[in-house]
């Protein structure tokens, strides 16, 4: 996923994601984007959207109002794929006897040993 999240803005008790352009991510600057293109897989910024707008007639880009469209933000990715016990560890497993997602670990220690009869892997 192409969009990188930054920080978390507290506004009107709604918190919101800020994501980075891409573009201009990718010249080391940190600028909050405003745009997201699906086609792409990007977020940007109000000057990058434009000049992206006129290269790219036929993609469509969501504003931030259209949030929904966008991505999940990647630390807010990263956050759910972690396991929550071990540090660290991708949630890469899911256990049908105890409806749980888990990772390796977790695999290994309470999952595989205890003779869980289904685990699928989420990968």
């Amino acid at each position: 996923m192409a969009a990188a999240s930054v920080s978390l803005e507290t506004k009107d008790s709604d918190t919101l994601e800020a994501y980075l352009c891409a573009t201009c991510k990718n010249k080391n600057t940190k600028t909050e984007a405003t745009a997201y293109c699906k086609k792409c897989d990007s977020c940007f910024c109000d000057q990058c959207v434009n000049l992206h707008s006129q290269l790219f007639q036929n993609h469509a880009t969501y504003g931030r109002e259209e949030m929904e469209k966008w991505p999940v933000a990647m630390a807010t990715q990263e956050f759910l794929e972690n396991c929550e016990v071990h540090k660290g560890k991708k949630l890469k497993f899911f256990c049908e006897d105890h409806s749980q997602l888990c990772c390796s670990t977790c695999n290994q220690v309470s999952h595989r040993y205890v003779h869980c009869s289904i685990l699928y892997s989420i990968c």
